[in-house]
């Protein structure tokens, strides 16, 4: 590195160490956090955060570091919610799990015992539901890559809807259904002017999603009951879920008068948020990278909930048909984050420190393997074991991999850290688990804690051998072969 070069670094680091804090007061409003209440964590002064009264630093103790820790108070509030009867409406919506969320067969059955449906999107997906005993009429098939060997299982099964992503599918969901001898319940995945397009669904601007549904009603071997539309795009706001609706509802009225059409079920997806995620928007991202701002925590209160949410949903269509003078479908929701997401944490230990000329980094045994999510959302961050003391001392928080990505908080203010504290990643809910990988370090274990204290695992920790199972040469067996060949040397 050149003279000059060196210079510039230099006079680069003293400026954002000269500037970093009198930014930090001029930008930044008093430190905002989501109190741990939000969560129903509590803070004892010997033990540290508590959750139904178990500290969270002895389930690290008692069953391994990382470890996922499934609320399911929180669990079943947000089941209950979702599948309420809003006040003054002739009845409520019918709720199908979005199973790539959270795809924890422990979770899920939690869910299923509730009452709550299965919305898959792949093979695996639907062999699951089956696999854990959902009735065929509790599964609505989505996703634009559906197997012929699945699309065949779910007609011949009978499930309650196989959703046509784009139109090019309605003719395999037409053929197989002639050799199957069974006539499937079908919907068309629409897009309107908000939220995802490309890849997903048929758009209704232009008239390609109306010239679905009259090829789809052309085919005998079809019973085109539905219409499905998914906004994609999360939806934080009463305005981004309205608007959403209201193109939605205005599509079945073309539906009506075009092709004589009345649906029998309206499916609006899911895409609702978790109040205490929100995406960090750019600026945010780079003063905290530069300046070490503190990332503001989104306001769970301006968040659209759920309760509201379906409220929302239903009242707009049970209005607008009524209206019409036409009879009320059924309405179908398929939340995944707002279901999930704010009912389970990550817990993980600091293994290292180490001491920068700005900053300290704090090595923990967790990282993007798995929380990819934090990289690009806000997720609050708990010091477990002394919660209350001063958040003084900024730390970039990362993970165990070598990479540089491995880096889950740039910048965070947290109380003095030593190695073997516990951390606690919030809402991980939500594609934490199907984001993972096991690159190089297994994945954790995944337990459930009840209302009364008492812990059990849905899911142990993999091991070294559950890394290799799969492969066709036993590493054992080379290993052995390995040192039979020297022996005989």
């Amino acid at each position: 590195m050149s003279l000059k070069s060196r210079f510039v670094g230099t006079a680069k680091r003293q400026m954002k160490q000269t500037l970093r804090p009198v930014l930090q007061r001029a930008m930044a409003p008093a430190r905002t956090e989501i109190p741990a209440s939000y969560w129903g964590l509590e803070r004892e002064p010997s033990q540290g955060l508590t959750l139904e009264g178990v500290p969270l630093k002895e389930l690290v103790e008692r069953w391994g570091s990382p470890l996922h820790v499934v609320h399911l108070a929180a669990l079943r509030r947000n089941a209950e919610r979702f599948q309420a009867v809003p006040p003054g409406c002739t009845a409520g919506c019918e709720v199908f799990y979005s199973y790539k969320t959270n795809p924890v067969p422990g979770v899920l059955s939690v869910l299923h015992g509730m009452g709550v449906g299965a919305e898959i999107i792949s093979a695996y997906e639907l062999w699951l539901a089956l696999k854990l005993g959902v009735p065929a009429d509790r599964i609505v098939y989505n996703g634009p890559v559906k197997s012929e060997a699945s699309v065949r299982e779910a007609i011949s099964q009978g499930i309650q809807l196989l959703a046509a992503n784009h139109a090019e599918e309605l003719g395999s969901f037409a053929r197989i259904a002639a050799e199957v001898g069974k006539r499937p319940r079908v919907a068309v995945r629409v897009s309107t002017d908000s939220g995802w397009a490309a890849q997903f669904g048929t758009p209704i601007a232009g008239g390609a999603a109306l010239r679905a549904y009259a090829q789809a009603r052309a085919s005998a071997n079809l019973d085109v009951v539905g219409l499905h539309a998914h906004r994609g795009a999360t939806i934080r706001t009463e305005g981004e879920f309205t608007g959403f609706v209201e193109a939605v509802l205005a599509f079945t009225d073309t539906l009506h008068l075009e092709l004589g059409l009345d649906l029998e079920v309206l499916d609006l997806g899911g895409s609702l948020c978790t109040p205490s995620v929100e995406h960090i928007a750019e600026r945010d991202w780079r003063l905290n990278l530069t300046f070490f701002r503190d990332v503001p925590a989104p306001d769970p209160a301006q968040a659209l909930g759920i309760s509201r949410y379906v409220s929302l949903a239903v009242e707009m269509v049970e209005s607008h048909y009524a209206r019409q003078g036409r009879q009320r479908p059924r309405i179908f929701l398929e939340p995944g984050r707002a279901m999930t997401g704010d009912t389970q944490l990550l817990l993980g230990r600091v293994h290292t420190l180490k001491s920068g000329e700005d900053r300290t980094w704090a090595v923990l045994d967790m990282g993007v393997n798995h929380a990819e999510c934090v990289r690009n959302e806000y997720h609050q961050l708990f010091h477990v074991d002394r919660p209350d003391a001063p958040a003084s001392r900024v730390y970039t928080v990362v993970g165990p991999i070598c990479t540089p990505g491995d880096t889950l908080y740039h910048a965070k203010r947290l109380p003095d850290l030593v190695p073997g504290d516990t951390l606690a990643i919030m809402d991980a809910g939500a594609y934490f688990v199907p984001f993972a990988t096991s690159f190089s370090y297994p994945q954790p274990a995944i337990i459930a804690l009840e209302e009364d204290g008492t812990d059990r695992l849905l899911r142990r920790a993999e091991t070294f051998e559950d890394q290799v199972a799969l492969d066709a040469v036993d590493p054992v067996q080379v290993n052995r072969a390995q040192q039979n060949k020297t022996e005989a040397a």
